[in-house]
């Protein structure tokens, strides 16, 4: 899938599952609850043990339908090893032009963090693709973002946070609930399509 592809493809599913887990055991099982219940993009955070390994056995289980992201990127080199595991969207926490034009080179989608109305023109200048806001919760929430939006209106804000496998389901071991929660975020989406702009700009 091409860069251009892989963006369209965030900005119409406007859901990234974020797998970051303690164990390989429970990441699984947290992208399995993601993927059967309606998400189709899986970002495996490199703090997550065995990540490299979960990139690469996620689409042998779920071929097509799923997209898979490296989160949690913090340089040129963990970006080439999660292209060479699978990954085709790379996100980082903060913004490093160094992997911005990695994945420009390689024709992978690029997500990178900002926390300022400095910091997210820059990281737009510097070539990304898409800006998120990190952290966002400490930072205000979404106040924060729709303040930041006040004077960079071209942009678009979805921010779920910790809300799908909160600690507490995933300790124990909840499974179900996890993907009832994703399969009530996917339908809100859903029903929101119709009045969001989905050839907009994107902040996650």
């Amino acid at each position: 899938m091409s860069r251009k592809e892989l963006l369209a493809r965030v900005c119409n599913e406007q859901i990234v599952g974020v797998v970051r887990e303690d164990s390989l055991v429970a990441a699984e099982a947290v992208a399995d609850a993601y993927a059967r219940n309606g998400i189709r993009i899986l970002e495996i955070t490199f703090t997550t043990p065995d990540a490299l390994d979960l990139m690469r056995s996620l689409p042998d289980r779920f071929g097509q339908q799923i997209t898979i992201a490296a989160g949690t990127v913090r340089s040129s080199n963990d970006a080439a090893q999660a292209r060479r595991a699978g990954a085709q969207i790379i996100v980082s926490p903060h913004t490093d032009v160094r992997i911005i034009e990695y994945a420009n080179e390689n024709d992978l989608l690029c997500i990178a963090g900002a926390a300022t109305a400095t910091e997210v023109i820059r990281a737009w200048e510097a070539g990304c693709d898409i800006v998120k806001i990190y952290p966002a919760q400490s930072l205000g929430g979404p106040d924060y973002v729709r303040t930041i939006r006040q004077p960079i209106r071209d942009v678009v804000a979805v921010n779920l946070g910790g809300s799908l496998a909160v600690p507490d389901l995933v300790r124990g071991q909840q499974w179900e609930e996890i993907g009832r929660r994703v399969m009530l975020a996917t339908s809100i989406v859903q029903s929101r399509k119709n009045v969001s702009r989905p050839d907009s700009p994107y902040i996650h």
